[in-house]
């Protein structure tokens, strides 16, 4: 029989480089040292139309790798994907790319009484992934690095 934790092999975790993004990232890296999971942790870039999207991008790859450098000593083999689009849609592509069983994203705001804020790329998310989608909690600052503002 499997347990739960064993069918936990490869994990998708979401970043838009803020803290919460950062918070769920630490839940995926604490999944994956109790299952021996790998983690892919995934930036979807969505281009603008304007003349610093060259400059973003650098920004997030930069980032990206940062990140994944930052927790390499933790014990989970995680490596870094960026990806153009419309988040929610690529997290789930990426997902089924490498065989996830979960994918990983944080959440603004605690939520109050029985309505849950998931913010708009968390809550795409879980209506349309084809997987499970674990939202971590956080009170975090919701800006993030590569913004377009």
């Amino acid at each position: 029989m499997v347990t739960p934790m064993q069918a936990l092999r490869q994990l998708v975790s979401g970043t838009d480089f803020s803290e919460c993004a950062t918070h769920a990232l630490e839940q995926a890296i604490e999944l994956a040292l109790a299952a021996s999971a790998r983690i892919t942790l995934v930036h979807v870039y969505e281009p603008g139309d304007d003349d610093l999207d060259d400059r973003r991008l650098l920004q997030c790859e930069a980032a990206l790798s940062e990140a994944v450098a930052r927790h390499r000593h933790r014990g989970v083999e995680l490596t870094g994907v960026l990806r153009s689009g419309k988040p929610w849609t690529k997290l789930d592509n990426v997902a089924a790319e490498v065989g996830a069983s979960l994918i990983v994203v944080g959440r603004h705001g605690a939520g109050r009484g029985r309505s849950v804020e998931l913010g708009s790329v968390a809550d795409h998310l879980v209506r349309a992934a084809n997987r499970p989608v674990l939202t971590v909690a956080c009170e975090g600052d919701p800006d993030h690095l590569c913004s377009k503002t």
